[in-house]
């Protein structure tokens, strides 16, 4: 038992001195808190300095490429005030975007002013016309429309369907309607006729439509959300 008017083995009196091993572990564990802290610290700022260099290195460089002067709207056949070239920082240029003025390309899908100009919405060089809007590997082919209520416009997308059900009429009559052609993009809208690309797929089924009688064309809209 420890002697009365003592404190117990490992308590200090109150108002006693801390001894100096006491104070020296506890010098020692803030000065490992506070390097580890600072540790932490410094990794923080290089990776937000690294992140920084990086950027920066993206914005100073730049890329002479193709903007639109203007809004070009899908059959478009470019001209020479229609487009011109401008240095852009290499992170806002986007894939596919062209370098030289495309002056005789067709417009393929709309390009807004200001916008730049990417390939995919050109037509091939060489390819002209009409067929400058019929996408790779889709078929274009005239519909009959001649009275008609529906009001369609180029690079719209319709559903071509067939009234007949593949059955052709009897009497008359048909059976329920087959869609034989989804999605059909608009590439030309005439008096009587209105020319839908459709998938190759797709080609023969229409024909077939066409074979039975007039096919109806339905405008789609988008996707609904998920």
């Amino acid at each position: 038992m420890p002697l009365p008017g003592r404190p117990r083995t490992g308590r200090l009196l109150l108002g006693a001195p801390v001894p100096w091993w006491r104070r020296s572990r506890r010098r020692v564990w803030r000065w490992l808190l506070a390097v580890s802290l600072a540790a932490v610290a410094m990794v923080i700022v290089a990776v937000r300095a690294d992140d920084a260099t990086r950027t920066l290195s993206g914005l100073g460089r730049s890329r002479a490429v193709v903007v639109a002067r203007r809004d070009l709207e899908p059959g478009r056949l470019i001209g020479d005030d229609d487009t011109m070239v401008r240095a852009l920082p290499v992170d806002a240029v986007p894939d596919r975007a062209i370098e030289r003025v495309p002056v005789g390309r067709t417009v393929t899908a709309a390009i807004v002013a200001g916008e730049v100009v990417s390939a995919s919405r050109l037509s091939p060089d060489g390819v002209t016309g009409l067929a400058a809007q019929v996408p790779p590997g889709r078929r274009a082919i005239a519909i009959p429309v001649e009275g008609s209520a529906l009001r369609v416009q180029i690079d719209d997308r319709v559903d071509v369907l067939d009234p007949a059900g593949g059955q052709g009429y009897t009497g008359g009559a048909s059976g329920p309607s087959e869609i034989v052609a989804r999605a059909a993009i608009v590439v030309d809208v005439g008096e009587s006729t209105i020319t839908v690309a459709v998938e190759q797929d797709e080609a023969a089924p229409v024909a077939g439509a066409l074979a039975h009688g007039a096919p109806v064309l339905a405008l789609a809209g988008g996707e609904p959300d998920p």
